[in-house]
């Protein structure tokens, strides 16, 4: 076996030894650390967010955090706020939009129990499309799925962004 062929196959398990040995390490998963953080991550008490589109990004957050069931004891509150814009980004010649950029931005901040004082505070923004139709209630279905899609996007960010903080202060 000639050098180079070597070199090519021992390259990918010499990539995983030197990823190992600077520290990475996953969040998540079956292991001591992901079942901490998954422990850490269930002691999160969702606040109510106002309207329907806080209702279903409670519920998203809830599901993500929380998947044992709510919290008896938490040790943190979240607390978020939704903002929504939306966008005409595809206009034709006659001057009629064919297509909607929708911006959800939620902010949130976790408070410790304890303290009553805010541990964490991000915010997160997700931007998703639809097309506006003639038949508005296709349109409107677009709208509820992008909204839907982006809201659990949303919900997925916050608990990364929660999970990389309970990380960084054990």
């Amino acid at each position: 076996m000639s050098w180079a062929n070597w070199a090519r196959r021992a390259a990918p398990l010499l990539l995983i030894l030197a990823l190992g040995a600077c520290g990475l390490r996953p969040l998540y998963g079956t292991n001591s650390v992901g079942a901490a953080m998954s422990d850490r991550l269930g002691t999160i008490s969702v606040g109510v967010i106002g309207d329907r589109t806080g209702q279903i990004l409670r519920t998203e957050l809830i599901r993500t955090l929380n998947p044992q069931g709510r919290p008896a004891q938490p040790a943190y509150d979240l607390g978020v706020s939704v903002a929504e814009t939306q966008q005409d980004v595809n206009i034709v010649s006659d001057l009629t939009t064919t297509r909607r950029n929708l911006t959800l931005t939620a902010s949130f901040v976790l408070t410790d129990r304890k303290t009553g004082q805010p541990a964490f505070s991000d915010s997160v923004n997700e931007i998703t499309s639809y097309n506006i139709l003639a038949d508005q209630y296709t349109t409107l279905i677009g709208e509820r799925d992008a909204r839907e899609r982006a809201l659990h996007a949303i919900a997925e960010d916050i608990r990364t962004r929660l999970a990389l903080y309970f990380d960084r202060h054990p």
